[in-house]
């Protein structure tokens, strides 16, 4: 057996079947250090462990490619240092911005739209017409929560002064609240964000989620470039095209909010 190792051809055919097993043995065992912040519902904390509707998606997507997931819940200062100086391999989800793309490569797929809605009572009428001409002016009273930006759209009309009466709270909860009780005729809220807490808090049929998005913001799973991770990415595109296609995708979200 010594003499037959010793022949070239041999030692070769050894060195490609043990480079291919510890090929396999990489592509199963594998780890995506991934970095967020705290972003009900699409990331969330409890009891030491990490869920949300992205960590979900994110997960499954890596979990078809045979990667396991580290999630790091960080602010979001830290979460962008940690990417940028490639302390992490990813970030989730972010919105795309020239100076963000320095340092990142965004993926191709939309990991969410990030849809601003106007939230209200369920008999309240706002018609598509009034949400495209932005044409308020029969609700006059709004809820949001203080500094915090809604989009270009909302952010302009708020510094204008375009609401009669703007409450200016601090949970989101507080503004469902003032729907119930008629104090506030309007609450803006992201979408996702304003479906979880509709449903936590039993109000599905007390108030309703105007179908007409008033902005519409992509955001994204995004690799830092300092770690030169654009076949994962491209890979992670595919994955998450196949799981849009099939259906995966959206179980996954009508699961999340079932539960």
């Amino acid at each position: 057996m010594l003499n037959l190792c010793r022949r070239p051809t041999v030692r070769l055919l050894l060195m490609v079947l043990l480079l291919g097993m510890a090929g396999m043995v990489h592509a199963t065992t594998s780890t995506v250090r991934l970095v967020t912040q705290e972003y009900p519902p699409y990331i969330q904390t409890a009891d030491g462990s990490v869920d949300g509707v992205a960590v979900r998606v994110v997960s499954r997507a890596f979990a078809k490619l045979g990667y396991d997931v580290e999630i790091e819940v960080l602010p979001w200062a830290r979460a962008l240092y940690k990417v940028r100086t490639g302390l992490a391999d990813g970030i989730f989800t972010i919105f795309k911005t020239s100076e963000r793309e320095t340092f990142l490569d965004y993926s191709q797929q939309v990991l969410f739209q990030q849809e601003i809605r106007v939230v209200h009572r369920s008999n309240v009428r706002i018609f598509e017409d009034a949400i495209q001409s932005f044409d308020f002016g029969a609700y006059s009273s709004v809820c949001v929560i203080n500094q915090f930006s809604y989009g270009s759209r909302i952010d302009t009309a708020l510094a204008q002064n375009q609401f009669d009466q703007v409450l200016r709270l601090t949970l989101a909860p507080q503004c469902l609240r003032m729907l119930e009780s008629g104090r506030a005729r309007l609450w803006i809220s992201n979408y996702f964000g304003a479906r979880a807490l509709i449903n936590q808090l039993n109000m599905k049929d007390m108030v309703t989620i105007n179908p007409h998005p008033i902005e519409d913001t992509p955001s994204y799973i995004a690799f830092s470039k300092a770690k030169e991770l654009s076949t994962l990415r491209d890979q992670f595109d595919h994955a998450l095209a196949d799981m849009k296609a099939t259906g995966e995708y959206q179980a996954i979200v009508d699961d999340f909010f079932n539960d």
